[in-house]
């Protein structure tokens, strides 16, 4: 997991970190924390690969901490957010950004440690349903899996198509994408032809020769696998997610 805190003070930045270890050494997790005391510093590299969980300041010089957690949300809806701050009057913003928990400083270990407990189990919720794209140049992206219409192979890259009618590209393998999505909801991602995977809650109908999507993307499909997709899907469909 993949912590940043940004905070433009050098004492509050060791307080929070010394707070993140101490939880963490109740609470074993693989972790690799970030300081940043400049804004920008840590949206550069949170637009590059997004931290999995951000403690942030709201009250810095150059740009407020509700102003970053905007850029947050811009680009990446599943970075979790906790504010840290001296002041209360910020709230309602912070939480209209989806703050999982807002700390006024100076805080005690009990509050600070209930609002990681939320954000942990927050997170663990999502992730749940998050899938990891590996992209070129070594970027990772979080995409919940209930976004993906399909995937399909072009020259040894795989393009994720979103419903927002978005595109990502990713270096893993089909194989590999169809594993992990397996994984995370058996059943929901089918391969009905070489080179696709298809989210089977965005299918519409299925033809003796393509299977037609919410959005009228039509994949082809051999003729001879008609019937046994037509059974995957209503057996899906009738049972649903584990």
């Amino acid at each position: 997991m993949r912590i940043a805190i940004c905070d433009d003070l050098v004492e509050q930045l060791n307080i929070l970190e010394a707070a993140l270890k101490a939880y963490f050494k109740l609470n074993p997790k693989f972790v690799k924390i970030e300081s940043f005391q400049h804004a920008f510093d840590f949206l550069d590299i949170q637009s590059k690969q997004p931290f999995d969980l951000v403690l942030l300041d709201i009250c810095m010089p150059g740009l407020l901490g509700t102003e970053v957690a905007k850029e947050i949300r811009h680009k990446n809806q599943h970075t979790a957010v906790i504010f840290v701050t001296t002041s209360p009057e910020f709230a309602v913003e912070a939480f209209a950004l989806n703050a999982i928990h807002y700390i006024i400083k100076p805080f005690t270990e009990t509050q600070f440690n209930a609002a990681m407990d939320r954000a942990m189990f927050n997170m663990q919720e999502k992730l749940t349903q998050m899938i990891q794209l590996k992209c070129p140049k070594g970027i990772y992206q979080m995409v919940d899996i209930d976004q993906i219409s399909y995937i399909e192979s072009r020259a040894h890259r795989q393009q994720v198509y979103l419903l927002d009618e978005t595109t990502i590209e990713t270096v893993q393998t089909l194989i590999e994408l169809h594993q992990n999505l397996e994984a995370l909801s058996l059943g929901q991602f089918i391969q009905p032809y070489k080179g696709y995977i298809v989210n089977q809650q965005f299918i519409v109908r299925i033809e003796p020769q393509q299977i037609v999507l919410k959005n009228q993307t039509c994949i082809p499909i051999p003729r001879r696998t008609f019937n046994t997709l037509k059974k995957s899907y209503f057996e899906y469909m009738f049972k649903g997610r584990p």
